[in-house]
């Protein structure tokens, strides 16, 4: 039986969230949680869901998502058109790849996140 997504409630979209992040780490992306847990420290109210498969962050379980992350061959953390950014520059960095989440590359995580969706 398909369950009706105006049904879904955050706490249900959260948990396929969590779902997809221990696919990953059974898939060899330990990091995953970290990158998780990074997101939702940098900003708590937003609301984790899947978005095209992969972990996607949004302001209400309904608006668009802000950030997002996957792994393939590297990992990518970026940010969707959705955000509203306050820079001037013709060109502006939407994505990023982790080639170690070292205590820098979370520290800029928290940081693009917490700019990003205020």
């Amino acid at each position: 039986m398909q369950t009706n997504r105006r049904n879904v409630t955050s706490e249900d979209l959260k948990n396929e969230v969590l779902a997809k992040i221990k696919q990953y780490e059974d898939k060899g992306f330990p990091e995953a949680s970290r990158i998780h847990d990074l997101i939702m420290k940098a900003n708590p109210a937003l609301c984790p869901r899947l978005w095209y498969g992969i972990p996607g962050y949004a302001k209400t379980k309904d608006s668009a998502v802000l950030c997002f992350f996957r792994k393939d061959t590297l990992i990518s953390f970026g940010l969707t058109e959705s955000v509203k950014l306050e820079n001037e520059n013709p060109m502006t960095p939407s994505a990023w790849y982790i080639t170690r989440l070292t205590k820098d590359a979370e520290q800029k995580i928290s940081q693009i996140v917490k700019q990003a969706t205020i």
